[in-house]
């Protein structure tokens, strides 16, 4: 995972800064989950990608999963400062 401290892939790092109070984290889980097995186009191990897809979908702009850090759609901790940190001197000023 991109904070080097725990398993996991992206989407599990940006689940983590899905603010705790959106009503819609809930329900794009709730609609992931309520796919039948013969319809899922992934794999089960992809649900947490799907679901975190799902909910950028309802932005007031819906884009891609990286572009929520520009947008300020996501809640920075932490481990995640440190991550954007990272991007900024990775990519310079094309990040906030």
């Amino acid at each position: 995972m991109p904070d080097n401290m725990n398993f996991g892939e992206l989407e599990d790092f940006i689940a983590k800064m899905i603010p705790q109070s959106d009503p819609v984290w809930p329900r794009a889980g709730r609609y992931i989950d309520g796919i039948p097995d013969e319809h899922r186009q992934f794999p089960e191990h992809k649900s947490l990608r799907a679901k975190v897809h799902a909910w950028m979908a309802t932005r007031s702009r819906p884009r891609p999963m990286w572009s929520g850090i520009t947008e300020n759609d996501l809640v920075f901790e932490p481990n995640s400062t440190a991550f954007l940190n990272w991007l900024q001197r990775l990519f310079g000023d094309d990040l906030p």
